[in-house]
């Protein structure tokens, strides 16, 4: 059996040396301790909502090692999926993290078909952002060639396009930069209970985006 692989959803993750791990999303580096964990979600379309999802380790576009996996058992020693079809994302969890976690991951699915590997064109300038609570937090996203509005999303919740809009009752403004290829979305008036995922969204790909809301100091 074949794989589509999403290298939207997550840009490759790499661990690098100790002292401090770091995952890499699209061009932005997150620290991340040692003995730390991290939790990734996988988003994908709804025709793939019954097939297998995995979690694999390997370079981009070449052998992909399925390390999780959603048929079988779903923990192999501190890393462990799980499936949610209704919100059409699946989330990988790492635990204890260490410098034998070095290495490129995948978000895949699998087919019946051949190793499909489009190249990423949607891109996120940090995949981390941390907000203040009764501020607000902006987010740029790149994208390529598209025929779709772009959208912004929040897992679990709705979705925002146009100028502006509301999401979760947070007021949402937009920016489509078509000439620079730039989609800018800054929400306002932030509580703690917006920390989550989000992703941007251009039709065919998402690229996720985790918020933090942090109390004032």
């Amino acid at each position: 059996e074949g794989f589509d692989i999403w290298p939207s959803s997550l840009c490759g993750v790499c661990m690098l040396s100790l002292p401090n791990p770091k995952i890499c999303g699209s061009g932005e580096l997150v620290p991340l301790k040692s003995g730390g964990s991290v939790t990734i979600p996988c988003l994908y379309e709804d025709r793939y909502k019954n097939h297998v999802k995995n979690w694999c380790k390997g370079d981009y576009g070449q052998s992909c090692t399925s390390i999780v996996r959603t048929d079988s058992p779903q923990k192999k020693g501190d890393m462990s999926i799980r499936d949610d079809p209704e919100q059409r994302v699946f989330t990988v969890t790492m635990n204890n993290l260490r410098t034998g976690d070095s290495g490129h991951y995948w978000c895949s699915v699998e087919n019946s078909g051949d190793l499909d590997v489009g190249s990423p064109e949607l891109l996120v300038d940090k995949q981390e952002v941390t907000g203040v609570e009764g501020d607000s937090v902006s987010v740029q996203c790149r994208y390529g060639d598209r025929s779709s509005e772009m959208k912004w999303c929040k897992i679990g919740g709705s979705c925002v396009s146009g100028d502006s809009g509301s999401l979760d009752g947070r007021p949402v403004e937009i920016r489509d930069d078509r000439v620079n290829k730039v989609f800018s979305v800054t929400m306002w008036g932030l509580e703690r209970k917006d920390t989550g995922w989000y992703w941007c969204d251009d039709g065919d790909q998402q690229i996720p985006v985790h918020i933090t809301v942090s109390q004032p100091r």
